[in-house]
């Protein structure tokens, strides 16, 4: 499959560098781990997106091997949309309105 343009929400990248934040202050390195994982999975999301489940209406949902944590994305014809990159126990309604 060839590889998708994917943009990602101003909301979701701040969600990833927060979360990186937490995870450094609490082990050094592990933030960068997180980050690290985070941007692997983009690419998973980028060359693979159909492997990954609607988890609601047409978002689609990648987890993280490593942490609990979710990219939830919306797959377009031509592109990719990442709305999110949440904690798997956060309220769902924080990223179903994004567009």
């Amino acid at each position: 499959m060839k590889l998708l343009p994917l943009s990602v929400a101003l909301k979701a990248e701040a969600e990833a560098l927060e979360a990186a934040d937490w995870y450094e202050n609490r082990s050094k390195g592990l933030g960068r781990a997180f980050l690290d994982l985070v941007e692997q999975t983009l690419k998973d999301v980028a060359t693979r997106p159909r492997q990954f489940p609607q988890v609601y209406a047409d978002i689609r949902r990648a987890t993280l091997k490593r942490f609990p944590f979710g990219v939830f994305f919306r797959l377009r014809k031509d592109r990719i949309r990442v709305l999110a990159v949440m904690h798997l126990s956060r309220n769902p309604e924080r990223w179903r309105r994004r567009r």
